[in-house]
């Protein structure tokens, strides 16, 4: 068996690899070499994401979930391609046309992802299609109320914010809404707007001169 490290470890988190066996490839992602806190969050998680896949299972863009060894670590079959975020080529109109398929075809399971604004989330494989992992954050609201159509909007405007990056030419006009309903609920943010000030405060020092 051969590893390949898809993620750089950290120590709250989960170590990741490429996991070639018998010919085929699989992703790995565990937590059984962490320390005990993490391993405790990580038991939770990995027992969450594996349930999702489970609800997620023979959907098309969806990697398959295979037999894990323990109880923290989950094992999926690797989709080839790479991420957005590294992809060397900007996918066109077919393959955001196809990832807004698979959106919707997830939320019609019941799954909300919650973390689409990050580009490392979307897979494109080698024949230019979309996949969707990482789904230990997710919500699971299978029932038609209220709420679930707030937390859907939040995929969406992620949705927009990534094509917005790579295809702004493609943007429809209710994805520029979702964008322009991202952009400003971003600035309401707490957390978003202290990472803003840090950073600015940062950029600051740098600029002053020394004495």
């Amino acid at each position: 068996m051969e590893h390949q490290d898809l993620k750089k470890y950290r120590r709250y988190g989960p170590r990741v690899h490429l996991v070639t066996w018998d010919g085929c490839s699989a992703v790995e992602k565990s937590y059984s070499e962490a320390v005990l806190p993490v391993r405790i969050m990580g038991l939770f998680l990995i027992t969450w994401e594996r349930f999702i896949y489970s609800r997620l299972a023979g959907l098309p863009g969806i990697p398959d979930l295979l037999p894990c060894p323990d109880r923290l670590t989950l094992v999926t079959r690797f989709m080839g391609g790479t991420n957005l975020k590294e992809a060397r080529h900007t996918p066109g109109a077919p393959y955001f046309e196809s990832l807004r398929q698979l959106i919707t075809a997830m939320h019609q399971r019941g799954v909300i992802h919650l973390d689409l604004r990050n580009r490392r989330n979307y897979g494109i494989d080698e024949h230019g299609r979309p996949y969707l992992v990482d789904f230990a954050t997710c919500l699971y609201i299978p029932w038609s109320v209220p709420p679930r159509k707030a937390f859907e909007a939040i995929d969406w405007m992620g949705f927009a914010k990534v094509k917005h990056k790579l295809q702004p030419r493609l943007l429809d006009e209710q994805e520029e809404r979702m964008l322009s309903l991202g952009a400003r609920l971003s600035t309401w943010w707490l957390p978003t707007r202290t990472l803003r000030l840090i950073r600015n405060m940062v950029k600051k020092s740098r600029r002053s001169p020394r004495k």
